[in-house]
Protein backbone atom coordinates (compact mmCIF):
# COMPACT_ATOMS: atom_id res chain seq x y z
CA UNK A 1 0.00 0.00 0.00
CA UNK A 2 1.39 3.39 -0.97
CA UNK A 3 1.01 7.07 -0.28
CA UNK A 4 0.54 9.23 -3.42
CA UNK A 5 1.36 12.93 -3.62
CA UNK A 6 -0.71 15.03 -6.00
CA UNK A 7 1.04 17.03 -8.70
CA UNK A 8 0.00 18.79 -11.91
CA UNK A 9 1.36 15.94 -14.00
CA UNK A 10 -0.45 13.26 -12.00
CA UNK A 11 -3.80 15.02 -11.52
CA UNK A 12 -5.65 13.24 -14.42
CA UNK A 13 -4.37 9.84 -13.30
CA UNK A 14 -5.40 10.47 -9.69
CA UNK A 15 -8.89 11.70 -10.68
CA UNK A 16 -9.48 8.52 -12.73
CA UNK A 17 -8.24 6.31 -9.91
CA UNK A 18 -10.46 8.03 -7.34
CA UNK A 19 -13.53 7.71 -9.60
CA UNK A 20 -12.73 4.03 -10.11
CA UNK A 21 -12.42 3.64 -6.35
CA UNK A 22 -8.84 2.47 -6.63
CA UNK A 23 -7.57 5.44 -4.69
CA UNK A 24 -8.88 7.89 -2.11
CA UNK A 25 -7.97 11.30 -0.76
CA UNK A 26 -6.91 11.54 2.88
CA UNK A 27 -5.66 15.16 3.03
CA UNK A 28 -4.79 18.09 0.79
CA UNK A 29 -2.49 16.84 -2.00
CA UNK A 30 -2.34 13.44 -0.30
CA UNK A 31 -3.87 10.20 -1.62
CA UNK A 32 -3.52 6.48 -1.01
CA UNK A 33 -4.43 3.18 -2.67
CA UNK A 34 -5.07 1.71 0.79
CA UNK A 35 -8.86 1.63 0.85
CA UNK A 36 -9.32 -0.08 4.20
CA UNK A 37 -6.96 1.36 6.82
CA UNK A 38 -8.00 4.39 8.83
CA UNK A 39 -6.52 7.67 7.49
CA UNK A 40 -4.83 8.25 10.86
CA UNK A 41 -3.09 4.90 10.61
CA UNK A 42 -1.92 5.57 7.06
CA UNK A 43 -0.54 9.01 7.94
CA UNK A 44 1.26 7.63 10.99
CA UNK A 45 2.81 4.82 8.95
CA UNK A 46 4.04 7.19 6.23
CA UNK A 47 4.84 10.21 8.39
CA UNK A 48 8.51 10.34 7.38
CA UNK A 49 7.72 10.15 3.66
CA UNK A 50 5.09 12.87 4.05
CA UNK A 51 7.45 15.14 5.96
CA UNK A 52 10.24 14.59 3.43
CA UNK A 53 7.91 15.37 0.53
CA UNK A 54 6.60 18.66 1.88
CA UNK A 55 9.74 19.71 3.77
CA UNK A 56 12.77 18.11 2.08
CA UNK A 57 15.97 18.41 4.10
CA UNK A 58 14.15 19.33 7.32
CA UNK A 59 15.56 18.23 10.67
CA UNK A 60 13.42 16.09 12.96
CA UNK A 61 13.88 18.07 16.14
CA UNK A 62 12.95 18.85 19.73
CA UNK A 63 10.90 16.17 21.52
CA UNK A 64 10.33 14.17 18.32
CA UNK A 65 14.07 13.55 17.95
CA UNK A 66 14.19 12.04 21.45
CA UNK A 67 10.97 10.09 20.93
CA UNK A 68 12.62 7.93 18.24
CA UNK A 69 11.09 9.99 15.39
CA UNK A 70 7.65 9.00 16.59
CA UNK A 71 4.46 10.99 17.03
CA UNK A 72 4.18 12.64 20.45
CA UNK A 73 1.36 11.75 22.88
CA UNK A 74 -0.36 14.94 21.72
CA UNK A 75 -0.19 13.88 18.06
CA UNK A 76 2.62 16.29 17.12
CA UNK A 77 5.65 15.81 14.87
CA UNK A 78 8.30 18.52 15.14
CA UNK A 79 10.58 19.65 12.31
CA UNK A 80 13.15 22.44 12.04
CA UNK A 81 13.93 24.34 8.84
CA UNK A 82 16.33 27.24 8.24
CA UNK A 83 13.66 29.07 6.26
CA UNK A 84 10.30 30.48 7.26
CA UNK A 85 7.28 28.32 6.38
CA UNK A 86 3.71 27.98 7.59
CA UNK A 87 4.08 26.80 11.22
CA UNK A 88 1.55 23.96 11.10
CA UNK A 89 0.36 21.25 8.70
CA UNK A 90 -2.67 19.36 9.96
CA UNK A 91 -3.29 15.83 8.77
CA UNK A 92 -5.56 13.03 10.05
CA UNK A 93 -4.19 12.05 13.45
CA UNK A 94 -1.04 14.14 12.99
CA UNK A 95 0.02 17.73 13.24
CA UNK A 96 3.40 18.64 11.76
CA UNK A 97 4.89 21.58 13.66
CA UNK A 98 7.55 23.65 11.89
CA UNK A 99 10.21 25.65 13.70
CA UNK A 100 12.80 27.97 12.25
CA UNK A 101 16.33 27.02 13.22
CA UNK A 102 19.74 25.75 12.09
CA UNK A 103 20.05 23.47 9.06
CA UNK A 104 21.30 19.94 9.44
CA UNK A 105 24.89 19.31 10.52
CA UNK A 106 27.30 16.50 9.74
CA UNK A 107 26.53 14.74 13.05
CA UNK A 108 22.76 14.72 12.46
CA UNK A 109 21.41 11.44 11.11
CA UNK A 110 20.51 11.37 7.41
CA UNK A 111 17.26 9.58 6.54
CA UNK A 112 16.92 8.95 2.76
CA UNK A 113 13.25 8.44 1.84
CA UNK A 114 13.18 7.81 -1.90
CA UNK A 115 12.84 10.03 -4.99
CA UNK A 116 15.89 11.97 -3.86
CA UNK A 117 14.09 13.27 -0.77
CA UNK A 118 15.56 13.08 2.68
CA UNK A 119 15.13 14.17 6.27
CA UNK A 120 17.65 14.51 9.05
CA UNK A 121 17.25 13.65 12.71
CA UNK A 122 18.91 15.79 15.35
CA UNK A 123 21.94 14.22 16.99
CA UNK A 124 21.51 13.41 20.66
CA UNK A 125 23.54 16.47 21.66
CA UNK A 126 21.51 18.81 19.46
CA UNK A 127 18.19 17.26 20.52
CA UNK A 128 19.00 17.64 24.21
CA UNK A 129 19.86 21.31 23.68
CA UNK A 130 16.59 21.76 21.74
CA UNK A 131 14.67 20.21 24.61
CA UNK A 132 16.28 22.65 27.04
CA UNK A 133 14.90 25.63 25.12
CA UNK A 134 12.21 27.71 26.75
CA UNK A 135 8.91 26.46 25.32
CA UNK A 136 5.62 27.94 26.40
CA UNK A 137 2.51 26.00 25.44
CA UNK A 138 -0.70 28.00 25.17
CA UNK A 139 -4.20 26.90 26.04
CA UNK A 140 -3.17 23.50 27.34
CA UNK A 141 -1.35 22.66 24.11
CA UNK A 142 1.59 20.30 24.15
CA UNK A 143 5.01 22.02 24.12
CA UNK A 144 7.71 21.18 21.59
CA UNK A 145 10.04 20.05 24.37
CA UNK A 146 9.92 17.10 26.72
CA UNK A 147 9.03 17.89 30.31
CA UNK A 148 11.88 17.89 32.83
CA UNK A 149 10.71 14.47 34.05
CA UNK A 150 10.59 13.05 30.51
CA UNK A 151 14.04 14.41 29.69
CA UNK A 152 15.51 12.95 32.87
CA UNK A 153 13.92 9.61 32.07
CA UNK A 154 15.45 9.69 28.58
CA UNK A 155 18.87 10.58 29.95
CA UNK A 156 18.69 7.91 32.64
CA UNK A 157 17.81 5.24 30.08
CA UNK A 158 20.87 6.11 28.02
CA UNK A 159 23.08 6.30 31.10
CA UNK A 160 22.02 2.78 32.02
CA UNK A 161 23.04 1.59 28.56
CA UNK A 162 26.19 3.63 27.88
CA UNK A 163 27.45 4.77 31.29
CA UNK A 164 28.60 8.14 32.65
CA UNK A 165 31.24 8.53 29.93
CA UNK A 166 28.42 8.95 27.43
CA UNK A 167 27.01 11.89 29.36
CA UNK A 168 30.32 13.75 29.40
CA UNK A 169 30.77 13.11 25.68
CA UNK A 170 27.24 14.40 25.05
CA UNK A 171 28.04 17.61 26.94
CA UNK A 172 31.27 18.13 24.96
CA UNK A 173 29.49 17.60 21.64
CA UNK A 174 26.80 20.07 22.70
CA UNK A 175 29.44 22.71 23.45
CA UNK A 176 30.56 22.69 19.82
CA UNK A 177 26.98 22.96 18.58
CA UNK A 178 25.84 25.67 20.99
CA UNK A 179 28.79 27.87 20.06
CA UNK A 180 27.82 27.68 16.39
CA UNK A 181 24.08 28.07 17.00
CA UNK A 182 24.31 30.80 19.61
CA UNK A 183 22.58 28.60 22.18
CA UNK A 184 24.55 29.80 25.20
CA UNK A 185 21.60 29.64 27.60
CA UNK A 186 20.79 26.06 26.60
CA UNK A 187 24.43 25.02 27.02
CA UNK A 188 24.58 26.53 30.49
CA UNK A 189 21.39 24.67 31.38
CA UNK A 190 22.91 21.42 30.12
CA UNK A 191 26.11 22.01 32.09
CA UNK A 192 24.07 22.47 35.26
CA UNK A 193 21.96 19.40 34.48
CA UNK A 194 25.07 17.25 33.99
CA UNK A 195 26.55 18.60 37.22
CA UNK A 196 23.35 17.74 39.10
CA UNK A 197 23.28 14.20 37.68
CA UNK A 198 26.90 13.57 38.66
CA UNK A 199 26.39 14.86 42.19
CA UNK A 200 28.24 18.17 41.84
CA UNK A 201 27.09 21.59 43.01
CA UNK A 202 24.42 22.77 40.61
CA UNK A 203 21.58 25.22 40.26
CA UNK A 204 19.55 22.59 38.37
CA UNK A 205 16.90 20.86 40.46
CA UNK A 206 16.32 17.27 39.42
CA UNK A 207 12.63 16.41 39.32
CA UNK A 208 12.64 12.61 39.45
CA UNK A 209 13.38 10.43 42.45
CA UNK A 210 15.41 7.96 40.38
CA UNK A 211 17.68 10.69 39.01
CA UNK A 212 18.16 12.20 42.47
CA UNK A 213 19.09 8.73 43.70
CA UNK A 214 21.61 8.45 40.86
CA UNK A 215 23.08 11.84 41.82
CA UNK A 216 23.68 10.44 45.33
CA UNK A 217 25.56 7.47 43.90
CA UNK A 218 22.66 5.04 44.27
CA UNK A 219 21.23 4.53 40.78
CA UNK A 220 18.43 2.04 40.16
CA UNK A 221 16.30 0.91 37.22
CA UNK A 222 13.06 2.96 37.08
CA UNK A 223 11.65 0.90 34.21
CA UNK A 224 11.93 -2.22 36.38
CA UNK A 225 10.11 -0.33 39.12
CA UNK A 226 7.23 0.24 36.71
CA UNK A 227 7.24 -3.48 35.93
CA UNK A 228 7.25 -4.38 39.63
CA UNK A 229 4.31 -2.04 40.25
CA UNK A 230 2.40 -3.75 37.44
CA UNK A 231 2.97 -7.16 39.00
CA UNK A 232 2.19 -5.86 42.49
CA UNK A 233 -1.16 -4.44 41.36
CA UNK A 234 -2.11 -7.76 39.75
CA UNK A 235 -1.04 -9.91 42.70
CA UNK A 236 -2.90 -7.64 45.13
CA UNK A 237 -6.28 -8.57 43.65
CA UNK A 238 -5.64 -12.29 43.17
CA UNK A 239 -6.99 -14.75 45.72
CA UNK A 240 -4.61 -17.68 45.83
CA UNK A 241 -5.25 -21.04 47.44
CA UNK A 242 -3.06 -21.09 50.56
CA UNK A 243 -1.39 -24.44 51.25
CA UNK A 244 -1.14 -25.31 54.98
CA UNK A 245 2.12 -25.98 56.77
CA UNK A 246 3.15 -29.62 56.21
CA UNK A 247 3.72 -32.14 58.98
CA UNK A 248 7.24 -32.09 60.44
CA UNK A 249 7.73 -35.68 59.33
CA UNK A 250 7.54 -34.51 55.69
CA UNK A 251 10.06 -31.66 55.88
CA UNK A 252 13.22 -33.62 55.05
CA UNK A 253 11.62 -35.35 52.07
CA UNK A 254 10.21 -32.06 50.80
CA UNK A 255 13.62 -30.42 51.16
CA UNK A 256 15.24 -33.09 49.02
CA UNK A 257 12.72 -32.76 46.21
CA UNK A 258 12.78 -28.96 46.29
CA UNK A 259 16.58 -28.98 46.04
CA UNK A 260 16.56 -31.59 43.29
CA UNK A 261 14.00 -29.84 41.09
CA UNK A 262 15.38 -26.35 41.73
CA UNK A 263 18.82 -27.43 40.53
CA UNK A 264 17.40 -29.32 37.56
CA UNK A 265 15.71 -26.11 36.37
CA UNK A 266 19.13 -24.47 36.26
CA UNK A 267 20.69 -27.29 34.26
CA UNK A 268 22.29 -29.23 37.14
CA UNK A 269 21.00 -32.58 35.92
CA UNK A 270 21.57 -35.65 38.03
CA UNK A 271 19.31 -38.68 38.25
CA UNK A 272 17.18 -38.86 41.37
CA UNK A 273 19.29 -41.76 42.61
CA UNK A 274 22.51 -39.78 42.14
CA UNK A 275 21.02 -36.82 43.97
CA UNK A 276 20.06 -39.11 46.86
CA UNK A 277 23.63 -40.30 47.12
CA UNK A 278 24.97 -36.72 47.07
CA UNK A 279 22.62 -35.61 49.86
CA UNK A 280 22.56 -38.68 52.13
CA UNK A 281 25.66 -40.83 51.52
CA UNK A 282 28.79 -38.75 51.98
CA UNK A 283 31.18 -41.63 51.39
CA UNK A 284 29.53 -42.84 48.17
CA UNK A 285 29.07 -39.24 47.03
CA UNK A 286 32.84 -38.78 46.71
CA UNK A 287 32.81 -40.65 43.38
CA UNK A 288 30.19 -38.28 41.92
CA UNK A 289 31.89 -35.26 43.44
CA UNK A 290 35.16 -36.15 41.70
CA UNK A 291 33.38 -36.17 38.34
CA UNK A 292 31.22 -33.06 38.90
CA UNK A 293 32.32 -31.39 42.14
CA UNK A 294 30.57 -28.04 41.59
CA UNK A 295 27.24 -29.49 40.51
CA UNK A 296 27.21 -31.97 43.38
CA UNK A 297 27.99 -29.19 45.84
CA UNK A 298 25.14 -27.06 44.44
CA UNK A 299 22.57 -29.78 45.13
CA UNK A 300 23.91 -30.52 48.61
CA UNK A 301 24.09 -26.86 49.68
CA UNK A 302 20.66 -26.03 48.24
CA UNK A 303 19.28 -28.91 50.30
CA UNK A 304 21.08 -27.68 53.43
CA UNK A 305 19.70 -24.15 52.97
CA UNK A 306 16.17 -25.56 52.73
CA UNK A 307 16.47 -27.91 55.69
CA UNK A 308 18.22 -25.40 57.97
CA UNK A 309 15.50 -23.71 60.08
CA UNK A 310 17.86 -20.86 60.95
CA UNK A 311 17.75 -19.54 57.38
CA UNK A 312 15.08 -21.46 55.42
CA UNK A 313 12.21 -19.27 56.67
CA UNK A 314 14.18 -16.09 57.25
CA UNK A 315 12.66 -13.03 55.58
CA UNK A 316 14.20 -9.56 55.43
CA UNK A 317 13.47 -7.15 58.27
CA UNK A 318 14.53 -4.14 56.23
CA UNK A 319 16.39 -3.15 53.07
CA UNK A 320 19.84 -3.69 54.57
CA UNK A 321 18.87 -7.14 55.84
CA UNK A 322 17.51 -7.98 52.37
CA UNK A 323 20.90 -7.53 50.70
CA UNK A 324 22.75 -9.27 53.53
CA UNK A 325 20.38 -12.26 53.45
CA UNK A 326 20.67 -12.69 49.69
CA UNK A 327 24.46 -12.58 49.87
CA UNK A 328 24.55 -15.01 52.79
CA UNK A 329 22.37 -17.56 51.01
CA UNK A 330 24.39 -17.22 47.83
CA UNK A 331 27.72 -17.53 49.66
CA UNK A 332 26.61 -20.82 51.21
CA UNK A 333 25.02 -22.28 48.10
CA UNK A 334 27.89 -21.44 45.72
CA UNK A 335 30.80 -21.83 48.17
CA UNK A 336 32.63 -24.27 45.89
CA UNK A 337 32.45 -21.98 42.86
CA UNK A 338 35.06 -19.34 43.58
CA UNK A 339 35.07 -18.20 39.95
CA UNK A 340 31.55 -16.80 40.24
CA UNK A 341 32.32 -14.94 43.49
CA UNK A 342 29.96 -16.47 46.06
CA UNK A 343 28.05 -13.86 48.04
CA UNK A 344 29.19 -11.00 45.81
CA UNK A 345 26.86 -9.07 43.51
CA UNK A 346 27.64 -9.25 39.80
CA UNK A 347 30.02 -6.84 38.10
CA UNK A 348 29.24 -7.86 34.52
CA UNK A 349 25.84 -7.92 32.76
CA UNK A 350 23.89 -11.18 32.44
CA UNK A 351 20.97 -12.33 30.33
CA UNK A 352 18.92 -15.39 29.43
CA UNK A 353 17.80 -15.57 25.79
CA UNK A 354 16.09 -12.27 24.98
CA UNK A 355 15.72 -11.51 28.67
CA UNK A 356 18.18 -8.78 29.72
CA UNK A 357 18.56 -8.42 33.46
CA UNK A 358 19.25 -5.32 35.54
CA UNK A 359 22.68 -3.75 34.94
CA UNK A 360 25.27 -4.59 37.63
CA UNK A 361 25.64 -1.04 38.94
CA UNK A 362 21.85 -0.82 39.41
CA UNK A 363 21.24 -4.24 40.98
CA UNK A 364 21.48 -3.45 44.70
CA UNK A 365 19.40 -0.28 44.63
CA UNK A 366 16.78 -1.83 42.33
CA UNK A 367 16.34 -4.59 44.91
CA UNK A 368 16.22 -2.02 47.72
CA UNK A 369 13.60 0.10 45.93
CA UNK A 370 11.56 -2.85 44.69
CA UNK A 371 11.38 -4.96 47.84
CA UNK A 372 9.25 -2.76 50.19
CA UNK A 373 6.17 -3.22 47.99
CA UNK A 374 6.18 -6.92 48.89
CA UNK A 375 5.30 -6.02 52.48
CA UNK A 376 2.08 -4.34 51.31
CA UNK A 377 0.68 -7.61 49.96
CA UNK A 378 -1.60 -9.27 52.50
CA UNK A 379 -1.47 -12.72 50.90
CA UNK A 380 1.69 -14.70 51.79
CA UNK A 381 1.52 -16.37 48.38
CA UNK A 382 1.33 -13.01 46.64
CA UNK A 383 4.33 -11.80 48.66
CA UNK A 384 6.23 -14.95 47.78
CA UNK A 385 5.54 -14.63 44.06
CA UNK A 386 6.49 -10.95 44.07
CA UNK A 387 9.81 -11.71 45.80
CA UNK A 388 10.45 -14.55 43.36
CA UNK A 389 10.11 -12.26 40.37
CA UNK A 390 11.94 -9.33 42.00
CA UNK A 391 15.09 -11.37 42.62
CA UNK A 392 14.89 -13.26 39.33
CA UNK A 393 14.40 -10.02 37.38
CA UNK A 394 17.31 -8.20 39.00
CA UNK A 395 19.53 -11.31 38.76
CA UNK A 396 22.02 -9.88 41.25
CA UNK A 397 24.68 -12.59 41.05
CA UNK A 398 26.86 -14.03 38.31
CA UNK A 399 25.16 -17.42 38.70
CA UNK A 400 22.67 -19.17 40.97
CA UNK A 401 20.02 -16.46 40.70
CA UNK A 402 17.14 -18.80 39.90
CA UNK A 403 17.77 -20.92 42.97
CA UNK A 404 18.22 -17.84 45.16
CA UNK A 405 14.93 -16.38 43.89
CA UNK A 406 13.05 -19.60 44.65
CA UNK A 407 14.63 -19.79 48.12
CA UNK A 408 13.39 -16.24 48.68
CA UNK A 409 9.91 -17.19 47.52
CA UNK A 410 9.69 -20.20 49.79
CA UNK A 411 11.10 -18.36 52.80
CA UNK A 412 8.08 -16.05 52.58
CA UNK A 413 5.72 -19.03 52.57
CA UNK A 414 7.50 -20.86 55.38
CA UNK A 415 7.61 -17.72 57.55
CA UNK A 416 3.83 -17.41 57.10
CA UNK A 417 3.26 -21.01 58.19
CA UNK A 418 2.51 -22.34 54.71
CA UNK A 419 3.94 -25.07 52.51
CA UNK A 420 6.92 -24.30 50.33
CA UNK A 421 6.28 -24.57 46.58
CA UNK A 422 8.15 -27.03 44.40
CA UNK A 423 8.49 -26.45 40.65
CA UNK A 424 8.86 -29.88 39.01
CA UNK A 425 10.93 -30.51 35.91
CA UNK A 426 7.74 -30.89 33.85
CA UNK A 427 7.02 -27.17 34.43
CA UNK A 428 10.55 -25.92 33.74
CA UNK A 429 9.79 -24.61 30.25
CA UNK A 430 6.50 -23.05 31.37
CA UNK A 431 8.19 -21.39 34.32
CA UNK A 432 10.96 -19.80 32.27
CA UNK A 433 8.49 -18.75 29.57
CA UNK A 434 6.14 -16.89 31.90
CA UNK A 435 9.05 -15.07 33.55
CA UNK A 436 10.23 -13.93 30.13
CA UNK A 437 6.70 -12.88 29.13
CA UNK A 438 6.49 -10.69 32.20
CA UNK A 439 9.89 -9.13 31.50
CA UNK A 440 9.45 -8.56 27.78
CA UNK A 441 5.72 -7.81 27.54
CA UNK A 442 4.99 -6.42 31.03
CA UNK A 443 2.10 -8.88 31.09
CA UNK A 444 1.55 -10.50 34.52
CA UNK A 445 -1.36 -12.72 33.45
CA UNK A 446 0.72 -15.73 32.29
CA UNK A 447 2.73 -15.53 35.51
CA UNK A 448 -0.39 -15.52 37.69
CA UNK A 449 -1.98 -18.31 35.62
CA UNK A 450 1.19 -20.39 36.03
CA UNK A 451 1.19 -19.74 39.78
CA UNK A 452 -2.37 -21.04 40.11
CA UNK A 453 -1.42 -24.21 38.26
CA UNK A 454 1.73 -24.62 40.35
CA UNK A 455 -0.23 -24.33 43.60
CA UNK A 456 -2.77 -26.86 42.40
CA UNK A 457 -0.02 -29.33 41.51
CA UNK A 458 1.66 -28.86 44.87
CA UNK A 459 -1.66 -29.40 46.63
CA UNK A 460 -1.70 -33.01 45.38
CA UNK A 461 1.99 -33.90 45.82
CA UNK A 462 2.47 -36.64 48.45
CA UNK A 463 5.50 -36.46 50.76
CA UNK A 464 4.80 -39.20 53.28
CA UNK A 465 7.95 -41.02 52.14
CA UNK A 466 10.59 -40.77 49.43
CA UNK A 467 9.21 -43.86 47.70
CA UNK A 468 5.68 -42.44 47.67
CA UNK A 469 6.90 -39.15 46.20
CA UNK A 470 9.06 -40.85 43.57
CA UNK A 471 6.21 -43.10 42.43
CA UNK A 472 3.86 -40.11 42.16
CA UNK A 473 6.36 -37.98 40.22
CA UNK A 474 7.03 -40.84 37.81
CA UNK A 475 3.34 -41.50 37.32
CA UNK A 476 2.49 -37.84 36.65
CA UNK A 477 5.53 -37.18 34.44
CA UNK A 478 6.85 -34.52 36.83
CA UNK A 479 10.43 -35.72 36.23
CA UNK A 480 10.24 -35.16 32.49
CA UNK A 481 10.77 -31.92 30.60
CA UNK A 482 7.78 -30.95 28.50
CA UNK A 483 7.02 -28.23 25.97
CA UNK A 484 5.51 -25.08 27.43
CA UNK A 485 1.76 -24.78 27.91
CA UNK A 486 -0.35 -21.87 26.74
CA UNK A 487 -0.68 -19.24 29.47
CA UNK A 488 -2.17 -16.59 27.19
CA UNK A 489 1.28 -15.32 26.27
Amino acid sequence: MAIIFASTARTPEIIRAVKARKMRKIASKLYTDDLTSAPEEIVHRHRLEIAAHFYPGAVISHRTALESNNVSPGGKFHLTLPRTVAPVRKLPGLEIRLWRGPASRADDTRLPLGDGRELFASSHARAVLENLQIARAHGGDEPKTLSAEELERWLDRHLRIFGLGWLDKLRQQAEGLSAGFGWDREQQELNQLVAAITGENSSYRLTTEFMRSRAHGKPYDPERMTLFRTLHARLAVERFVELPKPQSSELENRAFWEAYFSNFIEGTKFTVEEARVIVYDREAAKVLEKKRPDDAHDILETYRLIIDPKISGEVPKDKTHLLELLKRRHARMMASRSAIEPGVFKTTPNQFGSRMFVAPELAAETLVHGWPASRDLSSPTARALYVLFLIAEVHPFNDGNGRISRLGMNAELEAAGQARLIIPTSLRSDYLTVLEALTVNSNPEPFVSFARKLIELNRHMPFGSFEQSLAYFKQTGALEERSKANYEL
